[in-house]
């Protein structure tokens, strides 16, 4: 699947879960409402950037295998780019005009310091592992260019062409890949105990239904 697939349908899962409780009337949990606000947030957020200076030397110097590997990416859910975030704006308009012009929304309002101060911080556990990915990522990365044959007479071009040609899935992917996956599971089952309107009570008195949905921050701070 694309890179950003799962986190796509995770988050449309999560977004379109109150209409649940507009077609059968009841009060939306303070649980769905904050994690919307959360995956709205972290989907608008302003990102990095990408330095197109390589892409536009490639196109330069080869033209027709550039337009070639450009039809090889794919986006997530492998709809048009802002498919997803149109989609959400258009998800969340619907919800205004319901709340206006056919029926109140009824929201359940009822989150405390310590739910923020639990984002906050299974956000920087998840960050804290992405942290450590990366400086396990750097230091293979530089073992490659290190094995390159006369790398430092080399242009940032010609290497970066040669670690792309030898590129392959790593471990550091497949980690990523089987770690969505385990969160996909862990909200739609979050999901689902909301729609039967069950529960059980962990240690310390913890809502199981709401512990796994608030795994989505630690998702964002690991994949962010």
């Amino acid at each position: 699947m694309p890179r950003g697939t799962i986190r796509a349908i995770i988050t449309l899962m999560i977004v379109l879960f109150p209409f649940n409780y507009i077609i059968w009337p009841a009060q939306i949990p303070s649980e769905i409402i904050s994690s919307i606000f959360i995956l709205v947030a972290f989907y608008f957020e302003a990102r990095k950037g990408e330095d197109y200076t390589l892409k536009i030397i490639a196109e330069v110097k080869n033209p027709e295998k550039a337009a070639e590997e450009k039809k090889k990416i794919k986006l997530p859910l492998y709809l048009p780019k802002y498919s997803v975030r149109i989609s959400l704006l258009i998800i969340l308009v619907i919800y205004y005009l319901i709340d206006i012009f056919v029926q109140n929304i009824s929201l359940e309002l009822t989150n405390t310091l310590i739910d923020i101060l639990i984002i906050a911080i299974l956000y920087f556990i998840g960050t804290f592992f992405r942290t450590i990915g990366q400086l396990w990522h750097k230091k293979k990365l530089k073992e490659q260019i290190e094995a390159i044959p006369n790398y430092i007479e080399l242009s940032k071009y010609i290497i970066l062409e040669k670690l792309n040609k030898s590129k392959r899935g790593g471990v550091n992917n497949v980690f990523k890949s089987i770690f969505s996956v385990f969160v996909f599971v862990v909200i739609t089952t979050s999901l689902l105990l909301f729609t039967t309107d069950t529960d059980f009570v962990l240690i310390f008195n913890v809502s199981l239904r709401r512990a796994l949905l608030l795994l989505i921050n630690l998702y964002y701070g690991f994949r962010d």
